[in-house]
């Protein structure tokens, strides 16, 4: 049983450094974004730049924070599948430890497993999903307004 005990505490390890290198992985892509952000405003600002050359300099400015965000999306689904597999490993050995309290076992029933409709009832990663999303609107719909300025002379 000892082996057995310390097996899933290796596990449970590994799946808490990866939690921990998803969080790490969202705020250095959030440190990206901030910065894109950041030199947008400086470009616009401080740059002496107007028209068309300031579009011009921004867009690709934005095209990075576009791709930044579908990469950082992409990272975080895969570390939610290897999660999840992790974690399916560590309920299967709590089920073979003797006298188990079965702990991710009761988590997981009680805030992860489908109910009725099918739906998770929570994940971390939905939610963190939606800050790369929201961010690529951001940048979607700044690129169209400096565009659309562009094209009517406001800038």
């Amino acid at each position: 049983m000892a082996d057995k005990f310390e097996e899933y505490k290796l596990l449970n390890e590994r799946a808490q450094r990866l939690s921990e290198r998803r969080q790490t992985t969202t705020q250095t892509y959030l440190t990206i974004n901030t910065a894109i952000f950041g030199a947008v405003a400086f470009i616009v600002k401080d740059s002496g730049l107007s028209g068309w050359a300031l579009v011009l300099i921004a867009l690709p400015l934005f095209a990075v924070g576009i791709l930044a965000c579908f990469i950082w999306l992409g990272i975080m689904r895969k570390m939610e599948l290897f999660l999840d597999w992790q974690y399916d490993r560590l309920r299967e050995m709590e089920a073979g430890i003797e006298d188990s309290f079965k702990i991710l076992t009761k988590e997981n029933k009680f805030f992860y497993e489908p109910k009725k409709g099918g739906r998770k009832r929570f994940s971390f990663t939905l939610q963190e999903a939606w800050l790369p999303r929201l961010l690529i609107v951001l940048f979607f719909l700044y690129a169209a307004a400096m565009i659309v300025s562009a094209c009517f002379g406001w800038l």
